[in-house]
This record gives structure tokens, sequence and C-alpha cells, in this order.
């Protein structure tokens, strides 16, 4: 038996009071817990390859936090830099963890550069433990799907124009739901693309559905004894569950997934953001983070029993790339922002707000056309990841998926670097939240974006599994 594997978690809740991230409208800090917040870390190693799965309760992880992770994890055991990847959930119910430029002063400065450096002394501190934690171990994997808990929150008008639709009513979610479903199960394997919009859907005003990826592949990890070690679950839902005010610290509905997995399997459960740029819940507030998490952590905990084989030695490798990412045509200026601001006036007024967060922008583009973004790739038998560095829209995971030459593929999401929304050419031109001037504070990415993700990930996977396209 030459595969090991080892767990180990970390606790990385912050101080109630913390400014939090993920809606720029929030005025003060956290005011209560319900759940706390983890990094949870699986490294499996076999035949002198290895990977580190690092899986955090966060927004985001900016690439500087990243890097940091890696390098201090690195130094700590026998990993490489590369063979180490962080991620995130994306709970809008945790930390802001660094000075984003969308917040008003008085929250900016209850940033805690102290909080930061101790979660990535703390994330560092796991992989070592679960590096030292290393045992024999077997390895299986399998793949399901969470019908009804997501949609695309990007419906499209009969002119071609995208109506934003961030929150539906019930009737109007199970039908998006259950319609961008049907358009994703029409996406061969190994072909190019599918159907992208559903006929008109009576519940959401005939607007026309978008699709929606709910596939859940599952890596499974027992010891040799036979007893649960650990799983790897991808969904790609943005964690906006919520509930109450929207300002008591939670992990979302990935901690409730979490949760149900773990008390049926026993095994701990870590879990990766997929491709859910536009993925939203179909369910929000009251119960419904127990609803949806818990929904999911069933589905995963019966793909962990049904995985058909498990084996004690495999493949395992990783690659790193880096990827030049267009920067939108005609990008505001530094100066150009920095009269916004001037003009804004009150600093704490949304004009001023994105100002600042445009001049941010502007200065990281100095100039450039595009700009160079992590990519990173890994092997596990018969598995193939990618992760990618922003918020992903759907429709780039299912094409990455689809040409892999991996029978199962998880696309990672906002692992390595946070960089805004990753959007498909067509989006750009559809209008919309994403790559709308509205968020441009948050997105640098313009067209060709969708090109470069996809095809470098796929090189990247073809590279790993060793042979041509579609060879699975």
């Amino acid at each position: 038996m030459s595969l090991q594997a080892g767990y180990a978690m970390c606790d990385i809740t912050p101080a109630i009071g913390c400014p939090m991230d993920g809606y720029g409208a929030r005025d003060h800090g956290s005011t209560g817990l319900e759940d706390r917040l983890q990094a949870r870390v699986l490294v499996l190693e076999s035949d002198g390859g290895a990977v580190c799965f690092v899986c955090t309760d966060l927004l985001g992880v900016d690439e500087e936090t990243a890097d940091q992770v890696r390098q201090r994890g690195s130094e700590g055991t026998e990993l490489s830099v590369e063979q180490i990847m962080v991620c995130a959930s994306h709970t809008h119910f945790g930390p802001c963890y660094r000075r984003r430029a969308y917040l008003p002063p008085s929250l900016a400065d209850l940033v805690s550069e102290e909080y930061r450096l101790n979660m990535v002394n703390a994330i560092a501190g796991a992989i070592e433990e679960a590096w030292g934690a290393l045992q024999p171990a077997r390895v299986g994997w399998n793949t399901t799907r969470a019908h009804g808990l997501t949609f695309n929150r990007r419906p499209v008008d009969d002119e071609g124009n995208t109506q934003m639709r961030l929150v539906l009513e019930a009737p109007a979610a199970v039908a998006a739901s259950r319609a961008g479903a049907e358009l994703a199960d029409a996406w061969p394997k190994g072909g190019y693309g599918g159907p992208r919009l559903s006929a008109p859907i009576p519940e959401m005003e005939n607007l026309h559905a978008g699709v929606t990826d709910n596939e859940a592949p599952l890596l499974r990890v027992d010891t040799a004894e036979g007893e649960p070690l650990a799983a790897l679950v991808t969904f790609a839902c943005h964690a906006v569950v919520g509930r109450g005010d929207g300002y008591d610290i939670s992990a979302d509905y990935p901690g409730q997934a979490r949760w149900a997995f773990e008390h049926i399997v026993g095994g701990r459960m870590l879990f990766a953001a997929g491709c859910a740029g536009d993925q939203v819940p179909t369910w929000r507030r009251e119960d419904s983070r127990e609803r949806v998490g818990r929904a999911l952590g069933a589905q995963a905990a019966k793909a962990w029993y049904e995985v058909p084989e498990l084996v004690d030695a495999l493949p395992i490798g990783t690659i790193s790339r880096t990827v030049e990412i267009p920067v939108p045509e005609g990008y505001v200026t530094a100066e150009q922002a920095r009269q916004m601001l001037r003009e804004a006036g009150d600093e704490d007024s949304a004009e001023a707000r994105q100002a600042r967060s445009l001049l941010e922008k502007a200065e990281e583009v100095g100039g450039r056309t595009s700009i160079p973004r992590p990519i990173w790739a890994a092997r596990v038998g018969d598995v193939g990841f990618v992760g990618l560095p922003g918020e992903v829209l759907v429709e780039i995971g299912l094409q990455i998926k689809q040409r892999s030459p991996f029978p199962i593929t998880h696309v990672c999401s906002l692992t390595n670097a946070y960089v805004g929304y990753l959007c498909t050419d067509r989006a750009i031109r559809e209008g919309g939240y994403e790559p709308g001037r509205g968020t441009i504070m948050f997105n640098l990415n313009g067209p060709g974006t969708e090109a470069a993700l996809v095809e470098t990930g796929l090189a990247m996977l073809r590279e790993l599994h060793g042979g041509g396209e579609n060879n699975c």
C-alpha cells in the first residue's frame, strides 16, 4: 500500500464586531456568531506525488494571503508550494480581513491585520498537522446530482438582455432550477458547449432561464482499516442563503452540508465552491441553510456509499500556470477614478465607495491590457481538478468538465487568488451584474477571459492525464 492520507483542521473564527465581507451595504461589524469558521486540510501522497487541499470558510482568499499559506505550509512539510491549493467557500457571512476599498472608513479601520496573520499561521499549522498525520489509506471517487438547490440568476429576455434575478419566489426558483439542470444535461461529454437558455418560463415572467450545474463530484478517503477519513465535495452555489439580519458570523449552507455528511458517514467533509459566479440558492432565509446544506450533505453521503471501488495506489500530480486575463477595453484610469472620488463628496456615500474601488483597481491595472492570474490543476487517480482564481460563471466550468480527459473533474473557483468575476464573452455582451459597469469595481476581466481559462485549464488537465483531449 503506497497511498497515504492526512487530515487536519483549524478554527479561523474572527472576533465579534469584525467587518464582514460579501455585502457592500453593511454599515457595521458582526453582532453575533451562528457557527464557527474553519479551514480544513486534506493531504494525499503516493509514490512521491502529493497534493494538499485547503478549504476555508471565507468569501475569498487574496493572492498574497494564499501565497503566504502555501509557502509556510511548504516550509513545514515535504510539500512543494505547487502541491498546495487554497480555496474559499464564498460565505458572505465571514470576516473582511483586507482593507477593501468599498468599505466605509468606519469599517475599514476595524480590519485586523493581526487576524489575517494569525489565520495564515493557523492554516499553515494545519497543513503541517495533516502532513504529520499521514497514514495508509484508500481512495475512491464518484459524482452525484443535488437537484433543486440552485438556479442561474442571469435569466435573459426575448431581446437577449440579462434581467438579473438575485432572489426568486419559490415557484419561480424551482422552475428556474429545473430548467437550468435540463440544459446542463444536454451538454454532452466530449462535446463543445450546449444549450444555454430555456424556453420562456411563465413563473419567471416568461424570461429564459440560464444553465445550472447541480453536479457534486466527491473524492472519498478511507483509512487502511476501512474507517471514513475525509471527503472533498465541490458544488456550484453562492453561499448567500443567510438568516436574520445577516450580521451573524456563519459558514452558511456549506457548514450545514458538512454537518449532515458527518452525521451520516462519520468522516470529515471538505467543501470547495464550484463555478458559482451566477449560481444562487433556490431557498433563502429562515431555515433554508439547513434545507440547502443538509440536502447537499445527504446527497454527498449517498455518493460516498456508492463509490464503486477504493484503491491504495494511484498517480497524483499537480501543475501551476499563469495565464494573461484581458482587461476590459477602456477601463477607467487612476486619474479618472481620483476625479470621481473628488466629486463624490461624502466619503461614506455609494459614489465614494465605488470611486475608491475603481481607483484601487485602476492602480492595479496600471495601463496594462492584461493581468497575469494563477491557475492550478491536479490529478488524483482518474479524477481531475482545476482551480480558477475568481468567481467563475457556470458555463466556463461546464466547458472544462465537458472536454476534460478525466471521467470526473472538480472545477474549483476562488482558488489561490480572488480576482472578481470571470465571465463568458456572451455574458459580457448580455450585460448584468457580474460583467457590468455597476460592478466594475470588482471586475477587471474582459472579453477573452473565457477562452484563456478554458483552454489553459484543459491543457493542464491533458498534461496531467498524459494523453489526448478526450481519451478518458
